[in-house]
């Protein structure tokens, strides 16, 4: 088989689709009803409250980022809701604080985290939404 453009690109194509990191989730941002309607999906659902004035909050995102490429993780739906262009809907949810992890199962609250950015901590919160 001659190396030429459209083989190139097809294998490509196809690394990327068949790799690990393709099948690991991904970090969606927040929109309302796309968020109420994920909570009712029966998959387990990460809200991540953040804000781009906040250092820790920086920190979280990069940790958040790193564990989303492992494919553990890859039916997680996790929604990144930035603190100050998504208040309203925030304070409906009792999301108060930046910086936060909030699971939800079933549509319901099952864990929150708030504050924590070391890895190994973030990780085991979750570990507990699978």
């Amino acid at each position: 088989m001659p190396l030429n453009r459209r083989n190139l690109v097809a294998s490509a194509m196809l690394a990327v689709l068949i790799s690990p990191a393709a099948q690991a989730a991904d970090l969606l941002p927040f929109n309302n009803l796309r968020f109420d309607e994920a909570r009712k999906s029966g998959k387990p659902v990460v809200l991540q409250v953040t804000a781009t004035w906040c250092g820790p909050c920086q920190r979280l995102r990069k940790v958040v980022g790193r564990l989303l490429e492992n494919p553990e993780f890859k039916d997680l739906l996790i929604f990144d809701a930035d603190f100050d262009a998504n208040k309203d809907a925030l304070v409906k949810l009792n999301a108060h604080t930046v910086t936060t992890l909030v699971i939800y199962r079933d549509n319901i609250e099952v864990l929150r985290s708030s504050g924590e950015t070391r890895p190994d901590a973030v990780e085991a919160v979750l570990k507990k939404a699978l």
